[in-house]
Formats: C-alpha cells, structure tokens, sequence
C-alpha cells in the first residue's frame, strides 16, 4: 500500500499540470454502485473493499470517506497511512479539499469514473480558492496497478419478453415520448442498468449484476448500443437488427457524443429506425422541430461525456428511464412474487439444515429451545461450520432452484461481533467458526430469471441474552410498523423512515443505514430511484404502485452483535376507509416469506395488532411454502410458524 501511495504521488507530480491532490472515486465509467474487479480502483489503493466510498491522496496525506454501514469495516482494513472520514460527522470531501488544500490547486480525477454531480459539487466548492479540477492524461491508478485484471469479453444474452414483459419497440417508443415533452432530442445513457432494462438483454461482466459494459443513445428516431462487439453471439447480433438497434464500439461512444452535440449523429440510410416510431408516434412535426436538447442524467452520466456537450444544449435531469424501470409491470411482479417464494423455500431448507448442524456438531439447544449449549465443542480434527461455509450450503439450496443464475451479492454470513459489520463479507482464510451462543445474521440474495431476491434474517442457536432479545423485538416493531404503513400518493421515503426507528428511538437505539431500497427484475438488488432512508435523496423520489422496496431495519453494538430483519416488498393500492382530499392511498404487500424467530421475540414488547400480523404472516409462509417443503422440512416449519398466544 505504501508503494502505490509512493507511486502514485510521483505521477501525481510530473503530470501536466502537477497535481496537489488526486480524487479515486469508487464508480466505473458508468457510475455503478458495484463494480467489475478491474474497475475496483479505490479499493486497490486504499484496501478498503465496502461498495460506497472515496479515497482523496494529496502529497502528505490519504484519507477515505465512506459512510455510516462502514465506518466499523473501514477502521479495521485501512492501514495507519490512511485517515478514515465519516459521512454525516466528518466535513465532507469537497469542502475539506476547498479548506485544506492551497490556492490555486490541481486536483486531478479521471472524470469517466465522476458524475456530473459530484464533479460540478467540487468545482463549485474550488471557485472560492480558484482550485481547479483536472481530467488525468489516463487513470493514475490504471498505470500503477500492475497485476489489474483484464477485460472479459463475456456474451451479451437477450432477456426473453416472457420475463421482461415489455418489449423493446414499446420501451423505446415511451422513452422517445418523454424525450419530445422534454424538448430534447436525443439521450445519452450511461447507467448499466438502465442499458441493459431498455434493450431487454443482460450479462454477467459485473459479479452479481446481471448487466453488460456499454452505454446507449437513442434520438427520437434511432437507437445506438455501445458495447463491445465480441461480446455478441450472431442471435444477439440479429436480435439487434430486429430491434432497430445499431451497434456500435464500446469506445466509440466518445466521438459519437462529440458527433451528437454538433448535430452530426445519424444511423446509416441502410438502417431502419426502432420498430412503431415515426414522427406520428410522438407527436406532429413543429413538436419535434423544437427539440434541441440533449437529456443527460446528472447522477448517472460521467463528466467526461458531460463535458463535451454545450452547457446550454443539455437537459440535466433524472432519467426518465429510472422510474419507468421501478415500476414493474404486471409480468415482472409476478416473477418477482415466484422468485420470493423458490428463494424462501431455500432459506427455509437452509435453516432447517443449520439447526440440525449446530445441535449436532456444537450441542447447541437449537432453533427452538432456550439454554446454553450443553457439550464441549468438538475435539480438533471434527466437522467445524464457518460463516463462509454455512453461506456456501445456502447457496447450494438456491442453485437447486428454478431459474437461479446465481447470487445478487456477496452473502453477509456474520456471528456474534462480525454481525456488527453492517456489510460484512466473510473470507475462507479468517472467518468466525460458528458459536451456538452468539446471534447469526444472515443477508442474502439470489438471481433468478424471473426476479432478484434479498433477505436478512437474524437467529441464535443457544440461549439469548434479554438485551438481545429486546433490541431484536425493537427491530422487529419498526419492520412491521413500516410494511404496515398506508400512506398518501406523493409521499416519498424519507417521510416513512422513522415508522421502522421509532421502536429503537424509544430505547435510544438507532442504525447508520437507510431502511429501505428498490430491487431490480433479474438486475441490480441495490435499484433506485425511490428508497426509504433519512437520506435528503430520499425526498426525490414518491412511492408509486407497482414499485419494489425492502424494509430492513436493524441494530447494531460494536464488539457484540448485530441485528437486521429484511423483506421486500411491493407497493400497491391502499384498501383506507376514506380517501382524504382524493388524494388516494397505498400500501405494501410483503412478498418475502421466511418466519421469524420466536426465541429471539419477547412477546411482552409487543401490541396485539403486531402479534396478530405476526400470526397471519407465519400462516401465510406456511401455506405458500409447503410445496417445496419434504416431510422434515415441513414439521420444521410448522413448529417454527406456531401462532404466538396474545
């Protein structure tokens, strides 16, 4: 770490000009939250591996800034040359750059890898000081990162319209819409995701995300992909031409933008447009006459591509493809819906396995009785679980599942005080063995054709502690308060976060993490726009019918344990008595299904209405799971669904 440190402040002072600092963002070239190994620049310099973060390294010093599901991770992987900066306590990275570094400063960044927000932020922030930001010739990183893994050429697949549910000719059609009632006349999309949702294909050049590197631009009247053409089977090749779509180098996505902002951008007259969509479509002609803009999403697009359009010829606004994709329709749901339940069934399998294991190996009382385990643990030499290989038998019952393509991030397999790492990935070399006396909490979640899974569930095995047990109850107070909310059109997620803190706000206890997150339909388990968080970005974006959020609460004391309670669910009409102001009302529907831990609830806490959802909910995980249920397994599931007396 000191070499590359060293390295990288010897280019830092022969570049042109000599940089005083130098930005090391987390995001690849399109602003992903996960990145593919060869993108993972930040961690590679700093050590640092959670998913959210910044490393800064200015002459005399390096500082990372991450925020609160990390600040435990980043103390215990930075070296002593690295000073941790945590979001919300710290100053933030733009006014400490503005306030430490000296008049007139460079601070370099590769501006692929920063988004025209955070880019603007900072410039903004320099002005006082007449500090500038500076593109990089290339990627200091890049040039000291010898062993950086290569490029894959991994296959472009077509995501069939049997779980897509909408095809592309009416995607584009929407898309080409809302580009003439912005009075824009092209787009430019950068984000992974929404690539790979408008064109119906996926892929796997990101671990976990099933998305292909590539960028697209559409015009009201043509479509552009921008990927690398290996990565194209002669199906995909035509599955492109069918669509209208015209295929294009990764890397030349650079020159069309310059093309595109000069108005020169053109399919070839050999090419036909997407499918549905003349100038009738979208309106009448003097409409798209005055469409002169080019709409680039500012949280999404890098500033390199930003920089090369007209400031005054762009439309800087959220993409109207983000919402377009929260918004599941009724194929998606219900895939969404069948891959809860397959995924449910395998963490059911999967605890009823661990019970058995750690009664058997650690003596321990079990799923469902109260004691400290009772034998020595095994002699030296006997079967042993760790964190990392119970998540590896979870995965072995997903992979048996219907339409699993694979996991939808790295399982968080946590004991005792690992289990306070909000984000904690256990590696084979120094994970915790299992301990029947310490609290489990697994998250985790899967791919499937049909849909994306994420659930955590928290267990002990041995006899909990009564503070364990009310801080669990709080937890599970506040997950039940939040997926019971009804709530006005037009409320966004930053209004229903306290409902799951006010249980752990009455005991002092609170947690460093939004509540709730969007999942994709086979792609991104992290989906935005809309979350549940105290976040100011919270406020963006309202809940809408027919949008999916998880609701995860959690509590978590360093050294000791952590808990977290997470289902998805999905947003839908709410069935209210009244309808003030004719506003209309919503609701949620859960559609995660795996019970509760009844040992870890202390049943005093809680009100009848919450023993009774309770109640129906372990009806309901009984019933919708019994088919992949074998004997065993079923009277495992029944005793763990047991209705808990009022």
């Amino acid at each position: 770490m000191a070499d590359t440190l060293a390295a990288l402040r010897s280019l830092m002072s022969f570049h042109s000009p000599p940089l005083h600092a130098l930005i090391v963002p987390s995001e690849d070239y399109h602003q992903s939250e996960y990145v593919s190994a060869r993108d993972k620049r930040r961690a590679f310099v700093s050590g640092f591996t959670g998913t959210a973060g910044l490393a800064l390294i200015t002459m005399k010093e390096a500082l990372l800034w991450t925020d609160g599901r990390y600040f435990l991770q980043a103390t215990q992987q930075l070296s002593d040359q690295w000073k941790l900066m945590r979001m919300g306590e710290d100053p933030a990275v733009d006014i400490w750059m503005a306030d430490n570094l000296p008049k007139d400063a460079a601070i370099g960044v590769d501006t692929w890898c920063v988004s025209v927000d955070a880019a603007r932020k900072w410039e903004s922030a320099f002005a006082k000081k007449q500090q500038k930001l500076v593109q990089t010739t290339t990627n200091l990183v890049d040039e000291v990162w010898k062993n950086r893994p290569p490029a894959q050429a991994n296959p472009v697949i077509v995501h069939p319209l049997q779980f897509a549910g909408q095809s592309v000719a009416d995607k584009l059609k929407a898309l080409s819409k809302e580009l003439v009632q912005g009075k824009a006349r092209a787009m430019i999309i950068t984000a992974l995701d929404e690539v790979a949702w408008l064109y119906n294909v996926r892929g796997s050049d990101v671990s976990y995300c099933p998305v292909v590197h590539a960028f697209a631009i559409v015009t009201i009247d043509s479509a552009f992909l921008y990927v690398d053409k290996q990565k194209l089977s002669p199906e995909a090749n035509s599955y492109m031409e069918e669509n209208g779509i015209i295929v294009r180098d990764y890397g030349d996505v650079s020159s069309d933008v310059d093309l595109l902002a000069s108005n020169q951008l053109t399919s070839s007259p050999s090419t036909k447009g997407f499918e549905g969509n003349p100038k009738t479509d979208v309106g009448n002609a003097s409409n798209i006459g005055n469409c002169d803009l080019i709409w680039v999403d500012p949280g999404a697009c890098c500033f390199a591509l930003y920089s090369k359009l007209s400031a005054d010829k762009v439309l800087l606004q959220q993409s109207p493809l983000a919402v377009a994709k929260a918004l599941k329709n009724p194929v998606e749901i219900k895939g969404l819906k069948k891959a809860h339940i397959r995924d449910g069934a395998a963490v059911v399998q999967y605890l009823v396995w661990l019970d058995k294991q750690m009664q058997e190996i650690y003596g321990a009382s079990g799923y469902f009785m109260e004691a400290v385990s009772t034998e020595q643990k095994k002699q030296l030499g006997t079967r042993r679980l760790t964190e990392v290989s119970v998540s590896d038998k979870l995965e072995e019952f997903r992979a048996s599942m219907e339409h699993f393509r694979g996991l939808s991030f790295p399982t968080t397999s946590s004991v005792g005080s690992n289990a306070a790492i909000i984000h904690y990935k256990p590696e084979a070399e120094t994970c915790a063995e299992l301990n029947p006396d310490c609290i489990y909490l697994f998250d985790s979640g899967a791919q499937y054709l049909d849909g994306t899974t994420d659930i955590t569930r928290t267990v002990h095995f041995g006899k909990p502690t009564p503070h364990e047990k009310s801080s669990y109850t709080a937890v599970l107070k506040g997950h039940i308060s939040l997926g019971n909310a009804r709530f006005p059109n037009g409320t966004n997620g930053h209004a229903l976060d306290i409902l799951a803190r006010i249980p752990l706000w009455k005991d002092g206890l609170d947690y460093r993490h939004g509540t709730g997150h969007g999942i994709g339909s086979y792609l991104n388990v992290h989906e935005g726009p809309h979350q549940i968080s105290f976040r100011p970005s919270a406020r963006n974006v309202p809940l809408q019918v027919s949008m999916t959020v998880t609701d995860e609460p959690g509590y978590y004391e360093d050294g000791n344990f952590g808990i977290r309670i997470e289902n998805v669910l999905i947003v839908k009409e709410g069935n209210t008595k009244f309808n003030f102001g004719d506003k209309g009302y919503l609701s949620f529907e859960h559609i995660t299904w795996a019970p509760y831990q009844r040992k870890l609830i202390d049943v005093t806490l809680l009100v009848p209405e919450e023993i009774e959802w309770l109640n129906e909910y372990h009806v309901k995980c009984r019933d919708i799971l019994a088919p992949y249920m074998n004997t065993s397994e079923m009277e495992w599931l029944k005793k763990a669904t047991e209705p808990i007396a009022a």
